[in-house]
């Protein structure tokens, strides 16, 4: 028989563990609970779609959806952001990005999955199909496929076939674990990041910092809110979604013992977090927050990147994914740079030669030359290899 697909309007809408049964190795980011804490985090104005695709009954393929609408100024500043707050009142989509996104709005990584042995090639053209008719019947123009590695290419390039462009995503950074200890960890930093490393853990420590790695933080959602929304007001690389209290509570009480928060507090009060997903062998870092009245001060930033190293090693996980932002920082405590790659297409075909090459060029994407943290290590240079897909 060949294959069939559907859409779905909520993740409720199927059972749980046969959702699951197709979900790979290190994929929470695809995993029902997980799924299911985000469609009900009221995240800006997202709508969640699951297209299905079945075979003899059985599934064999599906992915999320999402609708968003973004805010191409998200970094105006002045003149130029009063002006297009003016012309918003009047006009209210002015350079506003209405899309539908294959992938979910708070975490990297592409949501496909694909049962072992099916023909992949025909069930990704019948998810194609029906994102597609996802974004028609919304009057969505702009669809997008996130987030893919460069191993990953060779196959979803097909995408390409059907009108997409690929494009890069701001690139993403990755620590591979290779140590026993924090101490190990520390001893392989060259001399200059061991130095530093020393002293920002010792001027958190002899200022009164502490920190703590909470498993159950719904309680604390308000907090890292306010927290969160510090640093998302700061942003100068990423800045989109707005996380509600409820979406902290929502990933607690659904991913249980899968996420924790690292919280650093200052005279007895949360001064900074790091919100933790726990994959099979990966940690996932997918956001932070700051108070910037003490960050500087107690290095709190730095201390919860090498926190994040230290709860890696001592929970056995082979690497931890930094997210998109602040590379730098990231660099300095041992993680590479890792280029992301996204497929765009505009559903009508005069559009389609002009959005993408444009959504492309006002977002330029500089890939960093990789540091060397480590002395018996040498990282490789990263290289920007962006160019024509055709």
């Amino acid at each position: 028989m060949s294959m069939t697909a559907e859409v779905l309007s909520s993740i409720d809408s199927i059972d749980e563990d046969r959702w699951n049964a197709i979900v790979g190795h290190n994929r929470l980011i695809c995993r029902h609970d997980y799924l299911r804490a985000v469609e009900a985090s009221q995240i800006n104005d997202c709508r969640y779609f699951y297209p299905v695709v079945y075979e003899n009954g059985e599934i064999v393929a599906h992915t999320c959806v999402y609708f968003i609408s973004t805010e191409l100024d998200s970094f105006s500043q002045g003149l130029a952001k009063k002006t297009i707050t003016g012309i918003r009142r009047a006009w209210k989509s002015f350079l506003m990005l209405r899309s539908v996104e294959c992938g979910t709005p708070v975490a990297l990584g592409t949501t496909i999955s694909f049962r072992t042995g099916i023909d992949r090639k025909e069930a990704l053209s019948l998810i194609v199909q029906e994102v597609e008719g996802i974004a028609a019947n919304l009057g969505v123009g702009v669809v997008l496929f996130r987030d893919f590695y460069a191993d990953e290419l060779s196959f979803f390039d097909a995408f390409l076939a059907s009108g997409y462009r690929r494009i890069y995503n701001l690139p993403g950074s990755r620590l591979t674990v290779r140590w026993k200890s924090m101490e190990d960890y520390l001893r392989s930093l060259r001399s200059q990041y061991r130095y530093r490393a020393k002293k920002r853990i010792a001027t958190f420590g002899d200022k009164g910092g502490e920190m703590e790695l909470l498993h159950d933080f719904g309680q604390h959602a308000g907090e890292l809110a306010a927290l969160w929304r510090n640093s998302y007001d700061r942003a100068k690389e990423y800045r989109r979604e707005i996380l509600p209290p409820v979406f902290f509570e929502r990933i607690d009480s659904c991913l249980g013992g899968r996420s924790s928060t690292l919280v650093a507090k200052v005279d007895g009060k949360l001064a900074g977090f790091a919100l933790l997903l726990h994959d099979d062998e990966i940690l996932d870092w997918v956001f932070c927050g700051l108070d910037y009245a003490c960050n500087e001060t107690y290095c709190i930033y730095f201390n919860l990147l090498y926190n994040i190293v230290k709860t890696a090693i001592e929970g056995g996980f082979k690497a931890v994914d930094m997210g998109i932002t602040t590379p730098l920082a990231k660099m300095e405590v041992g993680a590479e740079i890792v280029p992301l790659y996204m497929y765009m297409k505009h559903l009508n075909p005069i559009m389609n030669k002009i959005v993408p090459k444009a959504f492309e060029m006002m977002t330029p994407v500089n890939i960093p030359a990789q540091r060397r943290a480590f002395a018996d290590h040498p990282a490789e240079p990263a290289t920007n290899t962006m160019g024509s897909t055709a």
